[in-house]
């Protein structure tokens, strides 16, 4: 990630596409590009000519140009008239899909960090309250106090088969369990 994309990726919010690529232009350039013809070989050996930005690496929105833009095109590249295409500033510089990607993967896992750890203390606050303390002491008393995973140990927690409605759970998503079923057997994969 280089210094323009550091920059946007520290902003509050996510950009779409168009608005991120449009925001590196304007860091990269100001908004001016300083367009320049350069060449490069395809991959049937063919040269093709592109205007591109000699700030930012960005290639000009025609894509390729006809060679009769430039007079004696050829004959400039051998004189060494006219640069090649330069991919490394392309790639440094200009907006592309893959960096785009790693962006927007970035925003979104931080925003899934933030979000994971905003769950876990709602959860830690509600674990202490007196409501859960209430609805554990029912799921015990359901299950007559028996670890419904084992059916044999005395329960001694009360595990959550889901947490899509915590903090308003329905009886049947909470089960009686004994110490040893709840973190050696159901929360194994936590060790």
């Amino acid at each position: 990630m280089n210094e323009n994309e550091q920059f946007l990726y520290e902003k509050e919010g996510m950009y779409k596409w168009e608005d991120w690529c449009r925001e590196l232009d304007l860091l990269n350039c100001n908004g001016e590009h300083e367009w320049e013809y350069r060449y490069h070989i395809g991959e049937t050996g063919r040269e093709n000519l592109f205007s591109q930005c000699t700030r930012c690496g960005k290639k000009g929105e025609v894509g390729c140009l006809k060679h009769s833009t430039v007079p004696n095109f050829k004959e400039k590249i051998k004189l060494g008239e006219i640069n090649k295409y330069d991919l490394k500033l392309l790639n440094e510089k200009s907006p592309t899909f893959e960096k785009y990607n790693a962006y927007r993967n970035l925003k979104l896992q931080e925003s899934l960090n933030i979000e994971k750890a905003n769950r876990t203390e709602f959860y830690n606050q509600y674990i202490k309250s007196d409501k859960w303390k209430a609805i554990r002491l029912k799921v015990l008393k359901r299950d007559n106090n028996i670890c419904q995973a084992c059916l044999e140990a005395p329960a001694q927690d009360v595990h959550h088969i889901t947490y899509a409605n915590i903090g308003d759970e329905l009886m049947y998503e909470l089960i009686s369990v004994c110490r040893d079923c709840h973190f050696n057997r159901i929360h194994k994969h936590r060790k």
